[in-house]
């Protein structure tokens, strides 16, 4: 995978990554649920409402293959794995 030159993580070594096919399997178990209003673009105020704790932002994004959060406006629907 190659982010975009204005991504953070654009000179960060992905070599090692998982293949974002690794999280889209059928055997992963998962919830759905629509980004709010006022989540639009914080995939972290989704991760505070359904794991308590923002920092599983990450986990939501590439569950859904979200690079840029922006994506994620109000009243996308995402899949949300159980951990």
């Amino acid at each position: 995978m190659q982010y975009n030159s204005n991504s953070r993580y654009y000179r960060c070594d992905t070599e090692n990554d998982l293949p974002q096919s690794n999280m889209l399997q059928d055997n992963y178990v998962y919830n759905t649920t629509v980004v709010e209003p006022n989540e639009s673009g914080r995939l972290d105020l989704v991760s505070y409402r359904i794991y308590n704790t923002p920092v599983n932002w990450w986990i939501i994004a590439r569950f859904n293959g979200i690079i840029n959060q922006e994506t994620a406006i109000a009243g996308t629907v995402l899949r949300v794995p159980i951990l």
